[in-house]
């Protein structure tokens, strides 16, 4: 496959080469239209600056690039601490940054960090198929992907079988004497989507219709969302249990639940996934499913330092099995 160069761009997008320098030089300098242009232009046909391109073939730097969607997602931190432990142990740093649950700004950081001669990249990346895998591909450059299942068997990844863990979760539900069940879910995200579909294909159905709240995606949304489950769904006078695939979501749904003296369980159960480490130590335990989420982290590390020393060795898949932890929060 030939080369991509800067006018092979410039063309495409019908500006000339010093636009395109520009672009990725001083990007302020350009204004916004064309810049957006540029750049999803350069994802499509997967461009590679020369510095980046050059930054490949330089001596190790023992720096590894770890790309997360969320700082403030205490279950991509605990990743990331699990990442760091390995990396730590031989003598590795880490360059962490966050996509924002934003494919562009992925990409971007990941281009970035090829151009600053990173020696390996773990990515949470924000879809299983994208511009910025096919960027990593294309760049040569050792990388495995976390909290993913990708398509392309020739990819590393470890993540967590997420249908089982919605499965388990709805068996226990269903053990579960509640007149009604409600489902609260985040990002669109493909770990999500599977925590769903395990869920939808176990639970019990006869008991009526499960209303789904969608796009609840942080402490304070779940905190948010009380009021319109007491108006909407009645929570305080029908006994229901709540199934929110975030445990953070599910501490601020149960922060504000304690605040207005709904009793926790005994009038809402709440469930939560990821088993954070702060589920076990809010003043009502969070039943949970567990998905080990530091062991991610660490097999993700070791498996990108097993293939920067084999670059020729088969892809790693790890599909790690979750398990469901009752705690005081639906018993």
């Amino acid at each position: 496959m030939n080369k991509v160069t800067i006018m092979d761009i410039a063309k495409a997008a019908g500006v000339s080469k010093s636009t395109v320098s520009r672009v990725l030089s001083r990007p302020d300098m350009v204004n916004s239209k064309t810049r957006n242009r540029v750049l999803e232009l350069m994802k499509q046909m997967d461009y590679i600056p020369n510095q980046l391109a050059q930054g490949l073939a330089g001596t190790p730097t023992r720096n590894i690039g770890v790309v997360i969607d969320e700082l403030s997602n205490f279950f991509f931190i605990e990743i990331a601490e699990g990442v760091d432990w390995v990396l730590n142990t031989q003598n590795y740093s880490m360059q962490l940054s966050s996509s924002r649950w934003v494919e562009e700004r992925e990409f971007l950081l990941v281009r970035s960090l090829i151009s600053s001669r990173v020696d390996g990249i773990l990515l949470a990346p924000v879809l299983p198929e994208s511009p910025t895998i096919r960027l990593l591909k294309h760049a040569g450059i050792p990388f495995v992907l976390m909290n993913c299942i990708p398509e392309d068997e020739e990819i590393s990844y470890v993540s967590c079988d997420n249908v089982k863990g919605g499965e388990l979760a709805a068996h226990y539900i269903n053990s579960l004497e509640k007149e009604q069940t409600i489902l609260i879910t985040g990002f669109e995200h493909q770990s999500m989507g599977d925590r769903v579909d395990g869920f939808y294909n176990c639970v019990d159905h006869s008991k009526g219709d499960i209303k789904r709240y969608r796009g609840v995606k942080t402490f304070e949304d779940g905190y948010d969302l009380v009021p319109i489950l007491l108006s909407r769904d009645e929570i305080e006078r029908k006994k229901s249990v709540l199934f929110i695939t975030n445990d953070n979501v599910a501490l601020g749904v149960m922060e504000h639940l304690v605040a207005l003296s709904i009793p926790i369980p005994e009038q809402v159960s709440v469930v939560g996934y990821d088993n954070i480490r702060l589920s076990s130590l809010c003043r009502i335990p969070l039943t949970t499913v567990s998905q080990s989420i530091r062991d991610m982290g660490r097999i993700a590390a070791m498996e990108l330092l097993d293939l920067m020393a084999s670059p020729d060795s088969k892809p790693k898949r790890h599909l790690l099995a979750p398990e469901f932890v009752v705690r005081s929060s639906s018993v």
